[in-house]
């Protein structure tokens, strides 16, 4: 009997930016200081800690029924809604540069940094392309691209050049 194939978990990031996930950690530690003084207030701010602490995001396709679902995960409890897909046509990745102005501090001044992202997506033989993952280290994204292109039968297409 021929073995089924598993679900491909791509886990893309988390929900929350990083000043977020600060705030999580500072309810987490403020909720364990307070634990027997204030034990509601302290078990409300622990579970909200961990709630932001543990948010992400992610893809997750099973090809045994060819369905897939984008989720977002809270306390490791993913939530989305399963869609069927006919093919996977190819896993492929772009290059797009992304820029940030930072403001300095009591004055107008600013300057803008920017830098070359890479995104990867999964396209379906319908059309439909879903959001995978990003990564500023190209080696490192085409080597989890490969992985994953290897557990669902396709292939991983580079759009962005040599560079």
């Amino acid at each position: 009997m021929a073995e089924q194939k598993k679900n491909v978990d791509i886990k893309c990031g988390s929900v929350f930016p990083f000043p977020f996930l600060v705030l999580g950690a500072v309810f987490f530690i403020a909720g364990a200081a307070v634990f027997v003084t204030h034990p509601v207030i302290s078990i409300v701010l622990i579970v909200a800690g961990v709630v932001i602490l543990t948010a992400y995001e992610g893809t997750e396709i099973n090809p045994a029924s060819r369905t897939y679902r984008e989720y977002n995960s809270f306390l490791f409890i993913k939530k989305g809604k399963a869609k069927k897909y006919n093919g996977i046509e190819k896993i492929f990745i772009n290059k797009a540069k992304v820029s940030q102005r930072v403001y300095t501090a009591h004055t107008s001044n600013s300057a803008i940094f920017t830098d070359t992202e890479y995104n990867a997506y999964l396209k379906f033989n319908e059309g439909e392309k879903v959001f995978l993952f990003s990564g500023k280290n190209k080696t490192k994204l085409l080597k989890r691209l490969n992985d994953i292109s290897r557990s669902l039968n396709t292939q991983v297409v580079d759009n962005t050049g040599w560079n």
